[in-house]
């Protein structure tokens, strides 16, 4: 009677297992491949106060015209770390709160350069975190849309992010995230 039942057992078989065709751009389960951010998440909106529109705080760095964020190469910028426990993943651990202006009418993604997806992500907007952001088009009565979001690291370190534009144009800027960039 017992060998009839492992017979038995030895019969079934398991619906078979599908896989994906290609593994998913981030393997970390709280982090997005790509998100985008709706223009009603801006903080404020502000012109530059002269008739020179390009000009934002000097802490800014503008890049190709349709960003505006603090960088490395802005006097050294080092942007404060602050641990956070709002996720289970370990990279996502520390966080730097890192405002970004958007040009009025301006479209662009913002990304984490290759090296870095499995340590750093981004955080703008309702949807979490990510290794792709986009933004815009955004209409506004001033120049510049100011957005607050945050970029997670597992430990502090000097990391790159992309802005790549419609055209694919893309430029790499070094963040310093609780240590500074060489």
């Amino acid at each position: 009677m017992g060998a009839a039942l492992l017979l038995a057992g030895c019969g079934l078989r398991e619906p078979p297992v599908t896989q994906q065709s290609s593994p998913p751009p981030s393997a970390r389960a709280a982090v997005h491949d790509r998100i985008e951010v709706p223009c009603e998440d801006t903080i404020t909106e502000f012109s530059p106060p002269g008739p020179d529109l390009n000009t934002v705080e000097p802490d800014f760095e503008i890049v190709s015209g349709v960003i505006a964020l603090r960088t490395a190469e802005t006097a050294g910028h080092v942007a404060q770390l602050s641990a956070h426990g709002l996720y289970d993943d370990p990279t996502l651990r520390l966080a730097a709160k890192t405002p970004l202006l958007v040009r009025r009418g301006a479209t662009f993604e913002l990304r984490v350069r290759d090296g870095f997806h499995d340590r750093v992500a981004l955080d703008y907007g309702p949807s979490g975190p990510s290794l792709r952001t986009t933004f815009g088009p955004c209409e506004s009565e001033t120049e510049w849309l100011l957005f607050t979001g945050y970029v997670w690291v597992a430990d502090p370190e000097c990391i790159s992010v992309e802005v790549v534009l419609p055209d694919s144009a893309v430029e790499t800027r070094q963040l310093g995230l609780g240590a500074p960039c060489p």
